[in-house]
């Protein structure tokens, strides 16, 4: 009675109408009953629902005509293979765009554009983190890019492959990024912007405390720059960077494109202007991307 009431107002016709199989309540300026023709017959619901299925497939089976086409719609679960289905992977590789999700509403891919800048993923814990690292790696073979990863000491990552740089030993890792910053600054002073390589920071949030204040900013730099030479940085960390007051951490919360894995009001590394005031928790593999501080929700095969 009080879903009745929810959508009709309340009205006596509610208590007094009888049960009677098509009977309804219609609301125009008045709440009236009214009886529906039902195109089968049946002694219970059950009946009725089974002659219904059984005259819609006899009715499908004797229609000739044009059909509408079938609404798209984003699988429950999405496979990696679901995934690349709905992509257009030569066009994203022409266009060097990275696919990173299906917009919820449309199904239509939702891609990260390297060229207009950096991303930020901002994961629920490392093990997604994971996840998508190996998906960027994948991607970057598959588009002839290198791939150079930058971790903390401490990580889950497995051994790369031979077209994958991982660095994990601290030393290492504050050369390779004075390296990046150098090579970042010859490719400038010799007009190379042509896109080459991607840097994945991993696990950004442990990684800053392990660098010395020198190596953060050389780091703030090659996050600041690099993609504008074809040195494009991906960052990956948790929601707990927004703490962190380094130099290299506060230009990550400048950046223009994000895909963030828990909600929006759960992070502050990323502004979104479309932030909604009660924010119901995320469904399995639904993500946010953020493009110039406008978040939509896309699914990915990351959960």
């Amino acid at each position: 009675f009080g879903e009745v009431r929810s959508i009709v107002g309340s009205t006596p016709l509610a208590k007094t109408m009888e049960d009677i199989k098509g009977r309804a309540l219609m609301k125009r300026d008045e709440v009236d009953v009214i009886q529906l023709a039902l195109p089968v017959a049946g002694a219970n619901d059950a009946q009725v629902l089974n002659n219904l299925r059984q005259e819609v497939a006899s009715l499908q089976e004797a229609w000739t005509g044009q059909r509408p086409s079938a609404i798209p719609m984003v699988p429950e679960e999405l496979t990696e293979a679901d995934f690349y289905n709905f992509v257009n992977m030569s066009e994203c590789q022409k266009n060097e765009y990275i696919p990173i999700g299906l917009d919820t509403e449309t199904t239509e891919a939702v891609h990260w554009q390297p060229r207009i800048g950096p991303l930020v993923y901002i994961a629920k814990g490392e093990e997604q983190m994971v996840t998508m690292t190996n998906y960027l790696t994948n991607i970057s073979r598959l588009f002839e890019k290198d791939t150079i990863i930058l971790a903390p000491t401490y990580h889950f990552l497995s051994d790369s492959e031979e077209s994958v740089m991982l660095l994990s030993d601290i030393d290492e890792v504050k050369e390779m990024i004075l390296a990046l910053s150098v090579k970042i600054d010859e490719r400038f002073q010799n007009k190379r912007y042509d896109y080459v390589a991607n840097i994945l920071i991993y696990n950004m949030s442990v990684l800053v405390d392990e660098l010395d204040t020198s190596s953060q900013n050389e780091l703030s730099r090659i996050l600041e720059k690099g993609y504008k030479v074809g040195y494009v940085p991906i960052v990956l960390t948790e929601s707990s960077l927004s703490k962190k007051y380094d130099s290299a951490s506060k230009q990550v919360r400048s950046f223009k494109q994000a895909l963030i894995g828990v909600r929006l009001n759960d992070q502050q590394v990323i502004e979104a202007t479309n932030r909604p005031l009660r924010e119901s928790m995320l469904d399995l593999q639904v993500n946010y991307f953020v493009q110039d501080k406008w978040a939509i929700k896309t699914k990915m095969f990351i959960e």
